[in-house]
């Protein structure tokens, strides 16, 4: 079954890891009062990397998000397509906010295989 939503997920996770996006995570919000369906987390070594991570994402995605936050600083990118949302954090950034730490339930096992649809 084809699921747009999904493609570009995959899409954006396959994006990240080609520019060395460390430890991609993708959370599973459906359920909750977010409204947004998906939370994609990654970080990049240094404020740099993020802006690289971040443009990558804005330059290869197929559509525009509808709202860009941090892309200056470059400690917290967020890329808000609607039905998810992209987090790209530096890595100390990432540690203090902790967003895999508020829904631990909702963190999704697809590291090392291919996404499969849910």
């Amino acid at each position: 079954m084809f699921n747009p939503e999904w493609d570009l997920l995959e899409r954006a996770v396959n994006l990240i890891e080609g520019k060395k996006g460390g430890r991609p995570v993708l959370l599973d919000l459906r359920e909750t009062s977010i409204p947004t369906s998906y939370f994609l987390v990654a970080e990049g070594d240094n404020p740099i990397h993020v802006r690289a991570i971040a443009e990558e994402l804005l330059e290869k995605m197929p559509l525009e998000p509808l709202h860009v936050e941090g892309l200056a600083e470059g400690r917290w990118v967020l890329l808000d397509y609607g039905d998810f949302v992209v987090h790209i954090f530096e890595r100390d950034a990432r540690l203090f906010y902790d967003l895999e730490g508020l829904w631990p339930d909702r963190v999704l096992d697809w590291k090392n295989r291919p996404l499969s649809r849910p």
